[in-house]
């Protein structure tokens, strides 16, 4: 799970950053030109807020541009909506974004969000989780299997990690959406759902039979035993 150091909007002004800088000391926030947001130096410690109407191009576009970067790949990505519509909702998940948010974004939403994402947050005991014959490195974000590397979105990649860190226990939707950050959207839940589907058949794809399976009425789990 991502330890934040800067936070990067693609639209916002003075309030925002002052907000953000008062309430979070150890924060830098930014503001930044979507074009320009291609050639910041991200690392892991980056949160990426990106609107989905931008003035040059559609911010989905930019989202796609992002994650085909080496960097990119290592941010999260927040997508913040103009509305609730699920075309959107399920656009955005699947462009590479790692949640997403209803705009506009005001200073005293996006402090709340992260205030919600930092009550989540650990560090992991170890980089390297090793299960059987598959190995996850948090710090690459690498999957192995059999010592062949895997091909994972991001979030994929995120809820991989979080399984390996808590084998064999029992994960609630809710618990999900707040390890990744998702926050207390009511429409949240549902979306779990798809990002464990995805999961699964990113693994199933590649040959992996570790994969998490649902507990009816409960959530997920990964067994190992």
């Amino acid at each position: 799970m991502l330890k934040l150091g800067q936070i990067v909007l693609t639209s916002g002004n003075k309030d925002h950053i002052d907000h953000i800088t008062d309430s979070f000391l150890n924060l830098g926030v930014s503001v930044v030109d979507p074009v320009g947001l291609l050639d910041l130096q991200l690392d892991d410690s980056t949160w990426i807020f990106i609107d989905w109407l931008l003035p040059t191009m559609a911010g989905v576009l930019l989202l796609n541009l992002l994650r085909q970067t080496m960097l990119g790949r290592r941010a999260k990505v927040t997508m913040v909506l103009p509305n609730h519509d699920e075309t959107l909702r399920a656009r955005a998940l699947e462009a590479g974004a790692d949640d997403y948010i209803l705009g506009p974004l005001s200073p005293e939403a996006l402090a709340e969000r992260i205030r919600v994402y930092q009550g989540a947050v650990r560090q992991p005991e170890t980089a390297v989780l090793t299960i059987g014959k598959m190995d996850v490195d948090t710090n690459a974000y690498l999957a192995r299997y059999e010592g062949r590397a895997l091909t994972l979105k991001t979030l994929e990649f995120r809820l991989l990690a979080h399984f390996f860190r808590n084998p064999d226990r029992i994960f609630t939707r809710a618990s999900l959406i707040g390890v990744l950050g998702k926050g207390g959207e009511v429409h949240a839940e549902r979306t779990v759902d798809t990002w464990m589907s995805r999961l699964r058949r990113s693994l199933q794809r590649q040959g992996v039979p570790l994969v998490p399976r649902t507990v009816r009425s409960a959530g997920y789990i990964l067994d190992t035993r």
